[in-house]
Parts: C-alpha cells; sequence; structure tokens
C-alpha cells in the first residue's frame, strides 16, 4: 500500500501541510533544518515518492491492445518477444504499461481515452483500428498489414526479406520453389472474426513467381508445427517438382522439416530451405535452420518510442517506420556463390 502524506506527518510530530512543502521543496517554507532533514528520512525510509517526482518518473501510460490471444502468444515466440520489447523499451524511457488488453477477452469497461497513447500489435480490421483511433488519436500500429495515412506504424521488411531469398534461391540453382505460410485473421473489437487475408510474405511470394513467369506452389494453413507438417503432405501430394521451400515461421518450418525428414528428403541438399523468425532452437535444429532474424524487440522499442512522441508533440504528420532484418545462413540453406 503506498504510504500517505498523514503517515509521514504523524512520525515525524508535524503538520501534513509541512510535509508536502518540504517533499516539493516550496522555497518559501520557513522550518527547522533538522525538521526539514527528518521529514525527509521518514520519507526515504517509507519509499515515498510525492506526485512530482512520479509524474518526472513517469511520462506516458500506454495500452496495448492486441488480437492476440494468451495460448496465441505462448504458441507464437514472435508476438511474446514484440510485448517483451514494449515492455523493456517503456521501462527505459520511463513510461508505464497499463496492461495488454485482448480482444480475445473483450474490452469491456476499458477506456482508451484515459491513457496517454496505445499501441495496437496484431491483425485487427480497419474498423477496429478507426474505432480506437477515434477514442484515442495517439495509435500506433505494428507490424500492421495496413498503413494508413493518418496513423503511425512500425513494421519489420517482410516482403523485401521475402524477395531476397527468393532471388538467392534462383542465384543457386534452385528452380521449383514452394511456399508454406499462414493465414491471418482480422479481429473486430468484439473480438470477432472480420476477415482472414494473406500475409505480407505470401503476397510477395506471389508475385515474384508471377514477374518470373514460374508456377507456384503455395500452401496456407494455420501458424503451427502441425500445420508444417500437413503442408509438407500436401506438397509431396502433389508431385510437383521442388527444390527450394520457402516458410513463413520457424514453428511452422519446424513441422515441415520432421514431414520431409520422414519422407526421406535430405535438407539443405535435395531441398533448400529457409524461414521467419531466428527463433533460438533454430541453430540447434538438425540441419540447422536458416532463417530471418526479425528485430522483434526492435519493433517494441520503437512503437513505444513513437506512442511517447505523439503523447508529448503536436507533430501532425504520420511516421511509417521500418526496421530491417537480418538472414542468417545455416545448414538448411547456405550461399555458395
Amino acid at each position: 500500500m503506498a504510504v500517505t502524506i498523514k503517515e509521514i506527518a504523524k512520525l515525524a510530530s508535524v503538520s501534513p501541510g509541512t510535509v508536502s512543502r518540504i517533499l516539493n521543496s516550496d522555497p518559501t517554507l520557513s522550518v527547522t533544518e533538522s525538521t526539514r532533514k527528518r521529514v525527509k528520512q521518514i520519507a526515504g525510509k517509507l519509499n515515498y515518492e510525492n506526485n512530482r517526482e512520479q509524474r518526472r518518473k513517469n511520462i506516458a501510460t500506454i495500452a496495448v491492445v492486441t488480437s492476440m490471444s494468451e495460448q496465441r502468444e505462448v504458441d507464437d515466440p514472435y508476438w511474446r518477444s514484440v510485448h517483451q520489447g514494449i515492455k523493456q523499451a517503456a521501462k527505459q524511457s520511463r513510461a508505464t504499461i497499463a496492461g495488454i488488453f485482448r480482444l480475445t477477452d473483450g474490452l469491456h469497461g476499458v477506456d482508451l481515452s484515459q491513457y496517454s497513447a496505445v499501441i495496437v500489435t496484431g491483425d485487427l480490421s480497419i474498423s477496429a483500428i478507426r474505432q480506437i483511433k477515434k477514442i484515442n488519436t495517439n495509435l500506433v500500429l505494428v507490424d500492421s498489414r495496413d498503413r494508413l495515412a493518418d496513423i503511425d506504424s512500425v513494421n519489420p521488411d517482410l516482403a523485401e526479406m521475402t524477395e531476397r531469398i527468393l532471388n538467392e534461391f534462383k542465384q543457386s540453382g534452385r528452380q521449383h520453389v514452394a511456399f508454406i505460410g499462414g493465414i491471418n485473421e482480422r479481429i473486430d473489437l468484439d473480438g470477432k472474426i472480420k476477415s482472414r487475408s494473406k500475409d505480407p510474405r505470401t503476397l510477395a511470394y506471389e508475385k515474384w513467381m508471377s514477374q518470373k513467369q514460374l508456377e507456384s506452389s503455395e500452401i496456407l494453413g494455420s501458424w503451427s508445427s502441425a500445420a508444417g507438417v500437413d503442408a509438407v503432405k500436401v506438397l509431396l501430394q502433389q508431385k510437383k517438382p521442388c527444390d527450394a521451400l520457402l516458410v513463413a515461421s520457424d514453428v511452422i518450418a519446424i513441422g515441415a522439416m520432421k514431414a520431409l525428414q520422414e519422407n526421406g528428403i535430405v535438407i539443405g541438399k535435395d531441398l533448400a530451405l529457409a524461414s521467419f523468425d531466428d527463433l533460438d532452437t533454430a541453430a540447434y535444429l538438425n540441419p540447422s535452420l536458416t532463417s530471418v532474424n526479425l528485430p522483434q524487440h526492435a519493433l517494441g522499442a520503437s512503437a513505444v518510442s513513437q506512442a511517447i512522441e505523439l503523447s508529448q508533440s503536436s507533430r501532425t504528420w504520420t511516421k511509417w517506420v521500418t526496421i530491417p532484418s537480418r538472414l542468417v545462413y545455416r545448414e538448411s540453406f547456405q550461399k555458395n556463390w
């Protein structure tokens, strides 16, 4: 329980008004130095922070709204890392994260207007984003499928990295590239699914294959390892030539690798494989997994920085920030040129 001025006053044998004026460094207050020292010592022992110190300590109170359920966040290390990045950046910036409000639990009784800013993570419908914007104009979207002219956002370079990997597959002599990805569910404020959409990696793959006039082989499902297993089964049933496989996440790739190996396919030799996320486990798989290191913590840090700036300034322009990622080569696909 927070210590009150009245409690300090009682222990120091002075009035609450005197305590308040001493702790707020009122230059007009006339008290002995011993009284001033006694009050400050008692306040210090009780870890008391006055209102001025609290305001100086906390420069913004930020709400995080996410479409991710707790279980999805447990299953998906990517979003867990983004949220950790937000919390760490807020702490370092002397801001407070008021809470992570999950649309799957509903926003009943949550007044987003009371916060300095709102950060949105996950896939929300356009209408949901617009509703939040009406409630709190200081809004930042993280890894959003949409770039809206009047709303700040911060995103990884998913499309660019997809194109780079596809080009490197081609340069290494791989001609038949398949893709396994996930479907994004766009959520309304009531927690219900509004629509389903393709991920930027999927769209980049389709565009690249079309430009190269190549036959695409694309399988989309959930963002789980089980979906990776199922996708490989479908690929093998299609009996199309395939010497390279791009997977939208390491979690899916783990399942895909298991299914490929069970069918006698040597990853890194018979088939090149690359993925996204660069989870800690990627380096310890057999073979180790070539993966795009996505800057989840940097995404969170940028979102907090933008949220604080919006809450403290009269900026009238929109910021769209792209955080570059890094391709980490391992045994499943290595550059040989």
